[in-house]
């Protein structure tokens, strides 16, 4: 009978993909540079329009609410795999003891 093989992590791979998602936050911030030159004076709305213009003003603050939780949902998860790889690492690395010539496997975190 086979012995059953554990999971397989590239922890590299886990590493660079929470490094790159900085960029996702940067595009955030340039959308809300975006929205906040879309908010226009109350004297661009005229006369006809200062009813509409308070929906609108809404919107745009509902929009910015929604790219502030964008950026803090990928801060967290790139903190999430940033210590997920580090879990794996550590597994990596506490697998195998050597004592002189002798080796000694260990379980990891669990």
């Amino acid at each position: 009978m086979a012995e059953p093989q554990g999971i397989q992590v590239d922890v590299g791979a886990l590493t660079n993909y929470a490094s790159q998602l900085g960029h996702y936050q940067n595009e955030a911030d340039k959308f809300a540079d975006l929205v906040d030159r879309a908010d226009v004076t109350t004297e661009a709305w005229g006369i006809v329009g200062r009813w509409a213009r308070q929906s609108y003003t809404d919107r745009l603050g509902e929009l910015r609410s929604l790219l502030a939780d964008m950026k803090q949902g990928v801060e967290s998860l790139s903190a999430k795999i940033t210590d997920t790889a580090a879990i794996y690492q550590g597994v990596e690395e506490d697998a195998v003891l050597t004592f002189g010539r002798h080796e000694a496997e260990i379980d990891g975190p669990r």
